[in-house]
C-alpha cells in the first residue's frame, strides 16, 4: 500500500496546484463520507446513575480537514469529476476508518459509492460491514444494500435495504438484534434470544432506535410479539425503560411478577417504579429514587401493599401496609458533614412476610459530624423498633442527643501524645429507665521501640462521669426500683505494654513470634446497681479484647482492679500469598471482678483461655477459628469456625459457632452451623446451594438450592427457598424464585 505522498508522485499533468487541489477534494471526501455514517446500535445499560458522554454525538472533526488514504491504486477522470480508489482502500479521519475493496466519488452528481468488504470503526467501537453503500446529497442520505453491525459490547444488528436521511434517521429492512454469539462447532445455528422487526430505525438526535413488527424468539421460538418497541440507542448510558422482570412462586404470595421501570429524571436524579404482582395478595407497590447533589447523595425507597387475604393481613385486614427507608449523606465543608438514616414500616411482620427484607430491627438516625486529622467530633439523633415478637415499643430506647468527640495536642507531653475526649447522652424510654450521662477522659500514650527491638508502651488515663438516672430497677430485685439518682464517679487508669517479637527467615519462609504482656492498674471500685447497663451489654471475651485497658464496648461498665494480660502471638508467611498466624492468651487478676458475670470468663482470678487461629496457603483458601475455653474446666464456652475454598470449579463456605451463653445468660447455649457451595460444571452452568441449621434446637433454619446459566447475552436462575421461621403471621414457607437477565436490554451495571 501507498499513501498519498506516494500517490502525489504518479499525477504528472494539469499543473500542480490544480491537480493538488482536486486530489485535496478527494481526501476530504471521507471525512463527510465518515460523518455520515453513524449507524444506530443499543444500550449496555439502563441503570447508571452517573451521567455519561455521548461520544458519537459529539464527535467532531479537525478544521484541518486532514485524511489519512492508503489505497493499491488511485485514478482522477478530470472531465467525468470522478475519483476512484482501488485495492484495500483505507481512509482514516479523527477516530473513524472506513476499509473497502472500492471507494467511488462523483463529484458532479454528488455520489460516493463502496463497494465490496465495507467496514466502518466508530469512535465509540463499533464496526459497521456492508457489501455495498451509496450516499447522497452531501453525504447525508445514503443507501445500503446490506448491513452488519459488531458494536462496542459485542452486539450484533444486522439489516437489508438500509436507508438513511438526512444525515439522522436510518431505516433497516428485515432487521436482527442480538448479542449472542453463535458457536457453530457446537451446532448452533441460531442465538439464545434475538429480536427480528420488519423495520428498524435509528432517530440519532433523539437517540432512540424503534423496532416495528418485532418479535423476540428465545432458543429460536418466538416467546414475544409486538408492533412496536423501542430503546435507547448505544451512547445512552442510562435512558428510561423498561428493566428485567423477575418471577417468583411462594406459598404464602403465590405466583409472582416483578416489572421494574426505570425513570431517568435528569442526569442527576433517576426514579425506578417496581410492581410486583401476585395472585394472593394482590400488588406490592415498590419505588425508589436517588439523586445526586453537589456535595452529596440520597435514596428514597417506599413499598405499600392492601392485603387481600383476611387470613394474612393486619387487624383490620384490608388496613394498608408498607414502608419506607432513606438515607443520605452530605459535606457541608472540608470538615463538617450530615447524614440521614430512615426505616419506618407499619407493623412488626410487613418486611418478612412479603419478602422485602429480614430485618429484625429498624434504626432512624441524624448524624452531624466533623474530622480534622486527629479531631472529630459527631452528634447523633437515635430512634429505634424492633420487629420481632419478644420486642416491646414502650420499653425501646430513643437517643436524642449522643455527643462526642476527641481533640489531641499537636505537641507532645513527657514524650507521649495526650489526648482530651468527651461523650454526652440523654436516652429515654416510655416504660423503663431514663439516663443523662456526660463523661470525659484525659488520655497519655508513649510507645518507643528499644536498640534491642523490645517494644514497650505506656499509657495513663483519667476519666469523670455524671449519671442522673430515674426509674432503674434493682438487678437482684426487679420489684425495687431506685430514687432518682444524681452520682459522680471518677476512675484513672495506668499500665504498660511489653513485647519482644522475634523474626526468623529460613528455607523461603518468614516466622514471627511475638510475646506480649500488658499490665494494668486501676482502684477496684467496681459498678453501681443504680447505674443502668445501656451500652455494654452485648459484650463477650475474646482475641480481640484480650489487651484492651476497658473490655466493656460502652461506658456504663468499666473494668477496674489490676491485672496482668499475657499473649503469644505467631505469624507465618511462605511463597507469594500463603499466610498463618495464631494468637492465644489468658488474663490474670488480683481479686474477683462482680461486674462480670460467670459466664463471661473474666468473673474470676484466672480468666479463661481466648485464642485465634488462622491459614490462608492462597487466595483461594482461607481458615479462621476463634475459641474460648475454661481454664478450669477446659471445655469449650466459645467456639466458632469459619471457612472458604475454592478447588477448580467448585467453591465452598464453612460457618460454625457455638456459645456456652450470653453474660447476663438471657438465652440458652446456641449453636449453629451454616454451609454453602457453588459448582461450576462448565463456562456456564453453575449449580449453588445454601443450608443454615440450628443446632441446639434440632431443626433447619432455611435452605436453598438451585441453578443458574450465564454467558455473554443472558443470565438465568431458578431457586428453591425454604424459611422456617415463625412470627404471629409469618408462617413456614416453600418458594422457588426465577431472576432472568437479556443483557443489553434492558439490564443494570450496578
Amino acid at each position: 500500500m501507498r499513501g498519498i505522498r506516494g500517490l502525489k508522485q504518479h499525477v504528472t499533468r494539469g499543473g500542480t496546484n490544480k491537480i493538488r487541489h482536486e486530489l485535496g477534494a478527494a481526501i476530504l471526501l471521507p471525512a463527510t463520507l465518515l460523518a455520515g455514517l453513524a449507524f444506530g446500535t443499543v444500550p449496555a445499560s439502563a441503570q447508571d446513575a452517573r451521567p455519561q458522554s455521548e461520544i458519537v454525538k459529539n464527535e467532531r472533526f479537525p478544521d484541518s480537514g486532514e485524511v489519512l488514504m492508503l489505497a493499491d491504486e488511485l485514478d482522477y477522470d478530470r472531465n467525468a469529476q470522478i475519483v476512484t480508489a482501488r485495492g484495500n482502500v483505507e481512509l482514516a479521519y479523527g477516530k473513524r476508518v472506513l476499509i473497502a475493496d472500492k471507494v467511488v466519488y462523483d463529484e458532479k452528481a454528488d455520489i460516493v459509492t463502496a463497494d465490496g468488504n465495507v467496514a466502518l470503526l466508530d469512535p465509540g467501537g463499533d464496526v459497521a460491514f456492508a457489501d455495498h453503500l451509496v450516499l447522497r446529497n452531501k453525504m447525508k442520505d445514503g443507501v445500503v444494500t446490506t448491513l452488519r453491525i459488531l458494536m462496542a459490547n459485542n452486539a450484533k444488528l444486522a439489516g437489508n435495504d438500509v436507508v438513511r436521511k438526512d444525515a439522522n434517521i436510518t431505516t433497516l429492512h428485515k432487521g436482527v438484534y442480538s448479542p449472542c454469539d453463535v458457536c457453530a462447532e457446537k451446532g448452533q445455528t441460531e442465538p439464545l434470544w434475538q429480536i427480528k422487526a420488519f423495520r428498524v430505525t435509528h432517530n440519532k438526535e433523539e437517540q432512540r432506535i424503534v423496532y416495528e413488527d418485532a418479535r423476540m424468539e428465545l432458543f429460536g421460538v418466538p416467546i414475544l410479539y409486538t408492533p412496536y418497541f423501542s430503546m435507547a440507542d448505544p451512547s445512552v448510558k442510562r435512558k428510561s425503560g423498561f428493566l428485567s422482570p423477575s418471577f417468583a412462586n411462594s406459598n404464602d404470595l403465590g405466583q409472582q411478577i416483578e416489572t421494574p421501570y426505570f425513570w431517568a429524571i435528569a442526569p442527576d436524579k433517576d426514579f425506578t417504579f417496581s410492581p410486583r404482582f401476585t395472585t394472593r395478595q394482590g400488588i406490592i407497590y415498590k419505588g425508589t429514587y436517588r439523586e445526586l447533589f453537589s456535595n452529596g447523595r440520597m435514596t428514597l425507597n417506599g413499598t405499600g401493599t392492601w392485603p387481600r387475604d383476611k387470613t394474612l393481613g393486619t387487624p383490620g385486614d384490608k388496613n394498608f401496609r408498607g414502608s419506607f427507608f432513606g438515607n443520605g449523606s452530605f459535606r457541608l465543608n472540608d470538615h463538617w458533614s450530615w447524614s440521614f438514616r430512615s426505616e419506618l414500616t407499619t407493623d412488626e411482620t410487613y418486611l418478612r412476610k412479603y419478602d422485602l427484607s429480614g430485618a429484625t430491627d429498624l434504626v432512624n438516625n441524624l448524624s452531624v459530624d466533623y474530622a480534622n486529622g486527629r479531631n472529630w467530633f459527631s452528634s447523633d439523633l437515635y430512634a429505634f423498633r424492633g420487629l420481632l415478637a419478644s420486642d416491646n415499643y414502650d420499653t425501646t430506647p430513643w437517643i436524642a442527643p449522643h455527643m462526642k468527640g476527641s481533640y489531641t495536642l499537636p505537641s507532645k507531653v513527657l514524650g507521649g501524645m495526650v489526648s482530651f475526649s468527651g461523650d454526652a447522652l440523654i436516652l429515654g424510654r416510655n416504660d423503663g429507665p431514663n439516663m443523662r450521662r456526660l463523661s470525659t477522659r484525659m488520655d497519655w500514650n508513649l510507645r518507643r521501640t528499644t536498640v534491642g527491638g523490645l517494644v514497650y508502651r505506656l499509657f495513663a488515663n483519667l476519666r469523670g462521669d455524671l449519671y442522673s438516672v430515674e426509674n432503674v430497677k434493682d438487678p437482684s430485685n426487679p420489684a425495687v426500683t431506685f430514687s432518682d439518682t444524681t452520682l459522680f464517679r471518677g476512675l484513672p487508669t495506668m499500665g504498660t505494654e511489653v513485647s519482644y517479637p522475634l523474626v526468623r527467615y529460613s528455607g523461603g519462609l518468614r516466622e514471627v513470634l511475638e510475646p506480649i504482656l500488658q499490665l494494668i492498674y486501676s482502684p477496684d471500685i467496681g459498678n453501681t446497681v443504680e447505674l443502668p447497663n445501656e451500652d455494654s451489654l452485648s459484650f463477650e471475651f475474646d482475641d480481640t479484647n484480650l489487651f484492651s485497658e476497658n473490655r466493656f464496648p460502652g461506658l456504663d461498665r468499666w473494668e477496674t482492679g489490676t491485672r496482668l494480660n499475657a499473649g503469644m502471638r505467631y505469624s507465618l508467611f511462605w511463597g507469594p500469598q500463603g499466610r498463618a498466624s495464631a494468637l492465644i492468651g489468658q488474663s490474670f487478676r488480683l481479686n474477683e471482678n462482680q461486674s462480670f458475670s460467670s459466664a463471661s470468663g473474666l468473673r474470676n482470678e484466672l480468666s479463661d483461655v481466648v485464642g485465634r487461629i488462622m491459614v490462608s496457603p492462597s487466595s483461594n483458601w482461607l481458615i479462621v477459628h476463634r475459641f474460648r475455653v475454661g481454664s478450669e474446666s477446659f471445655k469449650l464456652r466459645r467456639n466458632e469456625v469459619n471457612a472458604y475454598g475454592r478447588y477448580g470449579p467448585v467453591s465452598a463456605q464453612l460457618g460454625y459457632a457455638y456459645f456456652a451463653a450470653d453474660q447476663f445468660s438471657t438465652f440458652t447455649p446456641r449453636e449453629e452451623i451454616v454451609l454453602g457451595s457453588v459448582v461450576r460444571l462448565d463456562d456456564y452452568w453453575r449449580l449453588f446451594g445454601q443450608t443454615r441449621r440450628d443446632l441446639s434446637k434440632h431443626r433447619a433454619v432455611n435452605n436453598s438450592v438451585g441453578v443458574g446459566y450465564s454467558d455473554e447475552c443472558l443470565d438465568i436462575s431458578l431457586g428453591y427457598y425454604q424459611s422456617f421461621t415463625r412470627d404471629r403471621d409469618i408462617e413456614p414457607e416453600n418458594s422457588f424464585i426465577l431472576r432472568l437477565t437479556l443483557k443489553t436490554l434492558g439490564s443494570t451495571d450496578g
